[in-house]
């Protein structure tokens, strides 16, 4: 039998509309996925909730937000980052519904997202985020994405953690 290759996921992101607030507040209201934040019991928004957060992300000028799609899937959760253009730097995010998680989606998207803030982007030098130190599938995630453990910059307020990648020279 000869070496079977696993196909890679078939996930896209694209830029967050209001479309897809119904299915960001299921994923922000489900506490299996909000518990690696801090809010084990999710974040209980409503539609008014939504509403004014996505009025927020649309005023932030250095804030992009998009939702994650599968093929088979359909909505697997999101990606965030936000731009610190006083310390050329760029915090990340990912959440994935749990039935998306496992599947290389993550790996994928993360991927791909840090690509795009480094080519978008020249003002930026480094992606960073602060995964839980229980949160072994994060910081496996984060690995297999490029990031590493290092110092927690002096500029930013205490944390988890701080995990970065450098812009590729």
């Amino acid at each position: 039998m000869g070496d079977v290759t696993a196909r890679p996921p078939a996930a896209t992101f694209r830029a967050t509309t209001e479309d897809d607030l119904p299915e960001l507040g299921r994923l922000w209201n489900d506490g299996a996925v909000m518990r690696w934040v801090g809010f084990p019991d999710g974040l209980a928004y409503d539609q008014e909730a939504l509403d004014a957060w996505y009025e927020r992300m649309q005023g932030d000028p250095h804030a992009r937000h998009f939702v994650v799609r599968e093929t088979e899937i359909g909505f697997c959760g999101e990606l965030f980052y936000r731009i610190d253009p006083a310390h050329r730097r760029a915090v990340l995010d990912i959440k994935l519904v749990p039935g998306a998680q496992g599947r290389g989606i993550a790996t994928h998207s993360l991927s791909r997202l840090i690509e795009h803030v480094f080519e978008r982007h020249s003002d930026v030098d480094a992606v960073w985020t602060e995964p839980r130190a229980d949160n072994v599938a994060a910081r496996a995630l984060y690995t297999r994405c490029g990031l590493v453990e290092a110092s927690r910059p002096s500029d930013l307020p205490a944390g988890a953690s701080y995990w970065e990648l450098r812009r590729p020279r």
